[in-house]
């Protein structure tokens, strides 16, 4: 107790250990095991109902909410489902002879001009709309992350098959790269067929 503080005081009550509180509080004690509750859950409703019990002098509310929120498991099944889901895959396509990643290799490195520039510079600005125009025969263009590339030399090389990547012919591929796989290094690989780099002005003024 705080001696400055004359009014501060501070009170408590000790039961005798045979009063009438203490013997009833050892009574309740040896009931407990004895108490049996019963499910409250309507069938009909589907709701839970509370019980109350009284136990001597004792009086309390008992409810199960164990089954009251069914959604909780269902959730817990849509999080199981969602977290298996298997990234998107892609099918190859066997190899034919002579159309290896090895054989692609030692291509780049004979051929005079797998880009078919006859001449012209792999830095010259090209526009979309001449991209639009190389769909066929030996001059297939294709976009990648800026880049404009003829991969009429790679399809058959390809490992997803020429009809895949004949999708991203005369356009722009690089959603299709990055949704199946975003981690080749595709600078390396079709450092030989580079034509130009896409005229990002023109693009954005077409799109106006």
């Amino acid at each position: 107790m705080d001696a400055t503080k004359d009014d501060d005081f501070t009170f408590s009550m000790v039961v005798p250990p045979e009063s009438e509180v203490a013997v009833e509080a050892k009574h309740l004690a040896s009931r407990v095991d004895g108490i049996a509750l019963k499910d409250g859950l309507d069938p009909q409703s589907n709701q839970v109902s509370p019980k109350e019990k009284t136990v001597g002098s004792l009086s309390f509310t008992v409810t199960d909410s164990s089954s009251s929120n069914p959604s909780s498991n269902e959730s817990s099944e849509i999080l199981k489902a969602s977290s298996a889901r298997k990234p998107i895959t892609r099918t190859k396509v066997p190899f034919e002879k002579g159309y290896s990643q090895m054989d692609w290799l030692k291509l780049t490195r004979t051929h005079p001009d797998l880009a078919g520039l006859k001449g012209e510079s792999n830095r010259r600005l090209i526009s979309m709309d001449e991209v639009k125009k190389h769909k066929s025969g030996d001059s297939m263009w294709t976009v990648l992350k800026g880049r404009v590339y003829n991969v009429s030399p790679y399809m058959n090389f390809h490992p997803g098959g020429v009809d895949m990547l004949m999708k991203a012919v005369g356009r722009d591929g690089t959603f299709l790269f990055n949704k199946y796989h975003a981690w080749v290094s595709y600078d390396i690989l079709l450092e030989k067929c580079l034509v130009g780099v896409l005229d990002d002005a023109k693009v954005k003024n077409q799109e106006v």
